[in-house]
């Protein structure tokens, strides 16, 4: 694959959230968005998680650096687009919760920490929901929002010096919003 990137760096875009609770879906929705749209370098690995346990912390270990797709908990309106860096989700006392799963990326960056191995650049885009409830499809708000998650994801990706190949009449195929029949 064509790229500017030429590092043995490992780097992860993951995405999180239960493709079956609605807005929640929205990491492994934009994760979907971008295997259909681009060819990433080798070293780049596009993994969807859903909603990962305990074990979450320890399958961080492999990678330098982390982008995260999410849906987030803040103020705000649903489909608003959220940017943390490492540090700001290190920086959050343990009760909030930027995401709604268990554990929360925090968790997991602290047991990547404290076994001395992980990512030393972390980034989480994250969306506002609408709604998390049973349910496949995104909301109106938090789909409007993906071509502003994908600039972000390629503008950081950019900083890193990665930069994925677009492909010409791409399709993205979200398997789990296909109308049954």
């Amino acid at each position: 694959l064509a790229s500017a990137y030429t590092s043995t760096m490992q780097i992860a875009i993951v995405g999180l959230g239960s493709i079956l609770m609605g807005d929640d879906g929205v990491g492994p929705y934009c994760l979907e968005v971008l295997k259909g749209a681009y060819d990433f370098p080798e070293d780049v690995h596009l993994v969807e998680l859903g909603t990962p346990g305990p074990e979450f912390g320890h399958i961080l270990l492999d990678w330098d650096k982390l982008f995260v797709l999410d849906s987030v908990e803040t103020e705000g309106h649903p489909g608003e687009v959220r940017v943390y860096n490492r540090e700001e989700i290190l920086s959050k006392p343990a009760p909030q919760r930027l995401s709604p799963h268990d554990p929360s990326l925090r968790d997991a960056l602290l047991t990547a920490d404290f076994v001395g191995q992980g990512p030393e650049e972390v980034v989480l885009v994250g969306v506002i929901p609408t709604k998390v409830e049973m349910g496949t499809e995104l909301s109106p708000a938090v789909k409007a929002a993906l071509p502003e998650v994908e600039n972000r994801v390629l503008e950081i990706l950019e900083g890193w010096q990665v930069i994925p190949e677009h492909r010409q009449g791409a399709a993205t195929d979200i398997w789990w919003s296909r109308s049954g029949g």
